[in-house]
């Protein structure tokens, strides 16, 4: 079963993607020029804002490491390694945040530590991004880049995501090691008017992302679902970092905001990806009840079939039991049909059971009545809550239902036709053995019941066929 995510886009899903898009690059036109107002400062903001990442990023490296694992695509495996360096890199950012649970951070962390993650973090996911890309197939077809990925069956191809989390680890480890100085421009020197240029590590991670976002539009060309919100999600970053550039204060419209689409930018993917499973598990349930119906069916009729009989008549024997209701079994043989096949061939006689099968079923009309395949030509009917004189009238209604047919028989002037035998469990007996009756007496019950109306089947054959017979009496 293909996924959704690595299917192809519909119109519908671009315009979705483009959408957000839109609202993504207008919300940062409308930001930019008062990045750096101050606001009402939130402490709790930034930490709520971490976790969210760390959980977002954590899901999505999950959900797509599980799609990697039903698919070997390596592209998959890639950026689930993507979010993993994700949620390692920003949960060792708000351990090392100064004033978070610690005045100075914690792990040992320096007067710049939590900076330098933040700068691994958003130069990282592009960058893991593009290696997801390289990785593609060289065929844009999803079923050549399935036949491509052997090679990542086994250990190996899951280092695709292993290995940016544990290289998300050692650059924390580096940046505790090493007193690296800050990435950017003191807040005082940021002041309203400074150029761009002044914060070139903003910059040169803002450039990485519009980096990765060509290389996805080069690659993928926008295809598929993934393509699509991956493109959304790296605009997200790229606004993240741009808004980040401009003011690197705390507490401003531009810090507020950038928090905003750094939550974003892993989230876009988990509701998508969420999105996928669910439609997964519905098509999964529709295939089921496909199944299930299949199962229950005769291919060739199309009616219940002797495996569905077998248990659904035991069921209903004891419900009817249980109720101290009547139960009706009628039991229909087409007359003459082995001449019917001889004289046609076995294709007609498929055709002409089919056809039967469809005259007989448009005789019932209550939802717990229904009929069945019981074996070659041989029909039941069954009846619950069905006394015998309704039983009988429902059986000469299918018989006259076959008749106009007028499916044209071997014998001279003569159609095909079908005889019928009817037999009715009495509610008393039944009510009489509801309480604590075995599944061996159950059985039994059924078994009376279909010897009675099979003995009165042959009965009506006998009696000249194209015609109904009674068992002698209800089963009592």
């Amino acid at each position: 079963m293909d996924g959704l995510l690595i299917g192809p886009a519909t119109r519908r899903q671009a315009i979705a993607a483009g959408l957000c898009a839109l609202a993504i690059l207008l919300t940062l036109a409308l930001a930019a020029p008062r990045a750096r107002d101050a606001l009402p400062p939130v402490a709790p903001f930034m930490p709520m804002c971490a976790l969210t990442v760390f959980t977002t990023s954590g899901i999505a490296a999950f959900l797509l490491g599980g799609r990697f694992a039903a698919t070997r695509l390596p592209m998959l495996g890639a950026l689930g390694g993507a979010y993993a360096f994700t949620a390692i890199a920003v949960a060792l950012q708000l351990l090392m945040f100064p004033g978070v649970f610690t005045r100075t951070g914690l792990l040992g962390a320096g007067p710049h530590s939590a900076a330098w993650m933040w700068v691994f973090w958003h130069a990282g996911f592009p960058a893991f991004v593009i290696v997801a890309e390289i990785v593609r197939s060289r065929a844009q077809a999803v079923e050549s880049s399935m036949a491509a990925a052997s090679t990542y069956n086994g250990p190996r191809g899951w280092l695709l995501i292993a290995g940016p989390a544990a290289l998300a680890a050692l650059l924390g480890g580096l940046v505790i090691a090493v007193d690296f100085a800050q990435p950017w421009p003191a807040p005082h020197a940021a002041e309203p008017g400074a150029p761009l240029a002044v914060h070139g590590v903003g910059v040169g991670i803002g450039l990485m992302n519009l980096a990765a976002i060509a290389v996805v539009l080069l690659k993928g060309r926008l295809r598929l679902v993934l393509d699509l919100w991956i493109v959304v999600a790296l605009l997200a970053s790229f606004v993240d970092v741009a808004l980040n550039t401009l003011s690197v204060e705390r507490f401003t419209l531009g810090w507020y905001v950038a928090r905003v689409f750094s939550m974003f930018a892993p989230g876009v993917l988990v509701c998508v990806l969420v999105w996928e499973v669910t439609a997964l598990y519905r098509r999964l349930a529709e295939e089921h009840a496909s199944l299930v119906h299949s199962s229950a069916h005769d291919a060739l009729t199309r009616v219940y079939n002797r495996s569905y009989f077998d248990e659904q008549f035991r069921r209903v024997v004891d419900q009817a039991a249980r109720a101290g209701q009547p139960l009706s079994l009628v039991m229909i043989d087409v007359d003459h049909f082995k001449q019917y096949n001889d004289a046609y061939g076995h294709l007609h006689g498929d055709a002409c059971l089919g056809a039967v099968a469809g005259a007989l079923a448009g005789t019932l009309r209550r939802p717990g009545d229904f009929v069945a395949r019981y074996g070659g030509e041989e029909f039941a009917l069954v009846l619950p809550d069905t006394n015998a004189d309704e039983a009988g009238a429902l059986a000469e209604r299918a018989r006259a239902a076959v008749a106009r047919l007028a499916i044209a028989a071997p014998r001279a002037g003569g159609h095909v036709t079908v005889s019928a035998g009817c037999a009715t469990s009495a509610p008393v007996h039944l009510q009489s053995h509801a309480n604590g009756q075995a599944k061996a007496s159950t059985n039994a019950s059924a078994l009376a019941l279909i010897e009675a109306a099979d003995a009165a089947l042959y009965a009506a054959k006998r009696a000249g066929r194209n015609r109904i017979a009674r068992a002698d009496a209800s089963l009592a």
